[in-house]
């Protein structure tokens, strides 16, 4: 009777620790960058559509999230020193991206390129502003006149 229990266990904790190893190469070839951070940049590189489908959900979320906090800086300055304030991309975005859930709208721009395979190269700010952020506002930059 102690025989078959042994076996049991063994074949359990064998079975554990083999969907452990894959789990932990699974997410280690997650966590691969998609680019080469280290390099020198003589300029920001503008995330493509061909970057932004290699990213994981979460990149795509972090870099929603950075864009949010630029805005939320932006609006906080203006609300300070009303100099500041003026009708320019910041408060557009915020206009526009208002309300809209983060992976909502990571999934619309996931969308477009997955219909538009041509549109790789675009950058994924033109995306976020024609796709989503444009339609959404009610005027644009130049005395009340959407661009």
């Amino acid at each position: 009777m102690q025989l078959p229990k042994l076996v049991c266990v063994c074949c359990v904790l064998a079975l554990v620790g083999a969907t452990a190893g894959t789990y932990n190469d699974a997410r280690a070839a997650e966590e691969k960058p998609v680019t080469d951070t280290s390099a020198s940049l003589k300029e920001m590189p503008l995330l493509d559509g061909e970057v932004w489908q290699a990213m994981t959900a979460s990149e795509r979320i972090a870099f929603i999230w950075g864009i949010g906090h630029v805005v939320t800086m932006e609006r906080e300055a203006a609300e300070q020193r009303p100099e500041l304030k003026k009708a320019g991309l910041a408060a557009k975005m915020a206009e526009g991206l208002s309300g809209i859930p983060m992976n909502e709208i990571t999934g619309m721009i996931t969308e477009y390129y997955k219909e538009n395979p041509g549109s790789l190269k675009e950058p994924v700010m033109k995306v976020l502003w024609d796709r989503i952020v444009n339609p959404r506002i009610k005027a644009g930059f130049v005395e009340g006149t959407k661009e």
